[in-house]
């Protein structure tokens, strides 16, 4: 009887590691595409709603690019070690260490998604959208698909703010 017990959930949990791995592979190939987004964000704090609107260019080799086009000029570089934001608008740009900004949802627009990373679990929904639980508790990212095509991340960031990006491939 354990024997049968032990068998059922190595079983389950070979489909589990399959699915997460799946699931991987999916976003790590979406994440090899460009997209032009609208990003609408709601801070809790005062119920407004933001929208900014740009693209994102992940076919670097040595990152990926932001581009904000609306509601102001804006271009976000970000390598393996650091982010560098430039203020096309008022001509000025400042640096910062990745290590200093320490987001998983940053680590996994550039690095990919590892079905066996120990910062995060993959939490499937169905077959084609899922969530990753960072292990540091912060808030789930939710990843959701149409027809294999990424089309909307859902997030909120260390300050409360929900942010829902509309993605459309390029």
């Amino acid at each position: 009887m354990i024997a049968r017990i032990f068998y059922s959930l190595s079983l389950f949990s070979s489909f589990t590691f399959a699915d997460q791995s799946n699931l991987a592979d999916l976003l790590n190939e979406a994440l090899s595409h460009n997209y032009s987004f609208v990003e609408r964000s709601l801070n809790q704090s005062d119920l407004k709603i933001e929208e900014s609107a740009g693209e994102i260019l992940f076919n670097t080799t040595k990152g990926f690019v932001v581009n904000i086009l609306s509601p102001f000029k804006e271009r976000y570089e970000v390598s393996q070690d650091k982010v560098t934001i430039f203020d096309l608008e008022l001509n000025q740009s400042r640096t910062m260490s990745l290590e200093d900004i320490n987001s998983i949802f940053i680590k996994v627009l550039l690095s990919g998604l590892s079905s066996q990373s120990t910062e995060y679990t993959i939490m499937p929904h169905d077959s084609n959208n899922f969530s990753i639980l960072p292990a540091d508790n912060s808030p789930e990212i939710k990843f959701i698909f149409n027809k294999n095509i990424l089309s909307l991340i859902r997030y909120t960031d260390n300050l409360g703010i929900e942010h829902g990006i509309e993605l459309i491939r390029l």
